[in-house]
């Protein structure tokens, strides 16, 4: 099964800011406009759909991901054998939308679209995401759910983290290295290095030059704190934290790289 993480979904009082944000300080071209105000982005392989918030539905912030996926059918039976709780819906499609949706053992959303997101053909270009990360209770179940139901497959990092008795787990699909980290509820968070936010939390752009992205981006962007999981103890695939204009946090990373397949880094 060919299966990616292609698709990101932000909710926002002002798409037009964040837009003007991403397209200004990381390259992303524009994709296209909705009469409610949504505006969707691209590096070249991602749709990052900036969606105006609608009644009843997901808090202002990252909102949920999506996987490009080949024939739903073949969802349906992974899904019949491996999570037989879990139904498929149907989504509203278009530019903004996959076709159906999942929900993992979480109950985190998960957009699904057999015609890549409506993305158009093209290369992906630098800087590009290639890092996303979400925050749950029970890592190796959601680890086993990816791995199972889309083919995903457990790198290294995750291995090694697994040998040390750490609970955090990361999942790859080729393109996209995603980490599966512990559930915030419970603890005390540092809003100026990390966001409380338990479901899908973050996510991570690989740079050229990032000494001048540091001199580039805006006064308070970056977290003046180290980005590290511990005192002295860097974390292994970003180098630094950053925050857009609705504070929402995503990584950085030049040298150190994302695991994005079993032994398989995407560096600058």
């Amino acid at each position: 099964m060919d299966a990616h993480i292609r698709y990101l979904a932000i909710v926002s009082e002002r798409p037009e800011t964040l837009a003007q944000f991403y397209t200004t300080y990381f390259s992303l071209r524009e994709l296209g406009r909705s009469d409610e105000g949504d505006i969707a982005l691209t590096d070249g392989f991602y749709n990052v759909s900036l969606v105006k918030p609608r009644p009843g539905a997901d808090e202002i912030g990252i909102s949920h991901f999506g996987i490009e996926i080949d024939d739903v059918r073949e969802i349906e039976a992974r899904l019949e054998e491996f999570a037989p709780k879990s139904d498929i819906q149907q989504e509203e499609g278009g530019l903004f939308h996959g076709e159906y949706r999942v929900f993992d053992p979480n109950g985190v959303a998960v957009s699904l679209s057999e015609r890549h997101f409506n993305l158009p053909a093209a290369e992906r270009h630098m800087p590009n995401i290639r890092h996303m990360a979400m925050c749950v209770p029970n890592n190796d179940r959601v680890l086993d759910y990816y791995r199972n139901v889309f083919g995903f497959r457990e790198p290294g990092n995750s291995r090694k983290l697994r040998e040390a008795g750490l609970p955090v787990r990361w999942a790859a699909d080729g393109s996209t290295a995603m980490a599966i980290l512990t559930s915030h509820k419970g603890r005390v968070v540092n809003e100026e290095t990390e966001s409380s936010r338990d479901g899908v939390n973050h996510f991570g752009f690989l740079v050229k030059d990032m000494d001048s992205y540091l001199t580039s981006l805006p006064k308070g962007a970056i977290s003046e704190r180290d980005y590290n999981v511990a005192p002295g103890v860097p974390r292994s695939s970003a180098e630094f934290r950053v925050f857009d204009p609705d504070r929402n946090p995503f990584d950085l990373s030049e040298t150190k790289g994302y695991e994005v397949d079993v032994d398989v880094f995407a560096r600058a």
